[in-house]
């Protein structure tokens, strides 16, 4: 699990040859104005699915994590507490689902970050993360979810 601000997105472009079309996408484009939902980038190898949403109570959220994607969270506007820990025999709660690429876990014990405006967050497949999470109180935001295939 990475967090870090935008202006350091090159630290982290050879981690993966797919990161630099992710870090270039958020760089050349506004994202203020972009629409909700599910963007294209490289056909199913990367898309985005951008999203607003009110953050919540920690006993709404789920926490989750993917086999075939790794996710690069980008905080458009606003800012959520984040959930997460390495993935180390922790017993899911509901079978894989191939089809969304998630497993749901109980989000117990879990260490937090912020993540707040122009920062972004990297998820590998042995980070456990419970998103949507509020800080003091419920606050709308606007986030862009990157699905990078492995």
């Amino acid at each position: 699990m990475i967090i870090d601000k935008i202006e350091n997105a090159h630290y982290y472009t050879n981690l993966h040859h797919r990161f630099s079309k992710v870090f270039d996408f958020i760089k050349n484009n506004d994202l203020s104005k972009i629409d909700n939902g599910k963007h294209s980038i490289v056909g199913e190898e990367i898309f985005a699915v951008v999203m607003e949403y009110t953050t919540q109570e920690i006993s709404k959220c789920k926490t989750e994590s993917h086999k075939k994607y790794i996710d690069i969270q980008y905080m458009i506007d606003g800012e959520e507490e984040i959930g997460f820990t390495t993935l180390h025999n922790q017993i899911p709660t509901t079978p894989y689902n191939e089809t969304g690429d998630y497993i749901f876990y109980n989000g117990e014990k879990l260490d937090t970050l912020e993540l707040k405006k122009d920062h972004f967050t990297i998820f590998f497949e042995d980070d456990i993360h419970q998103t949507m999470r509020m800080l003091e109180s419920p606050k709308k935001l606007k986030k862009i979810v990157f699905k990078i295939l492995k």
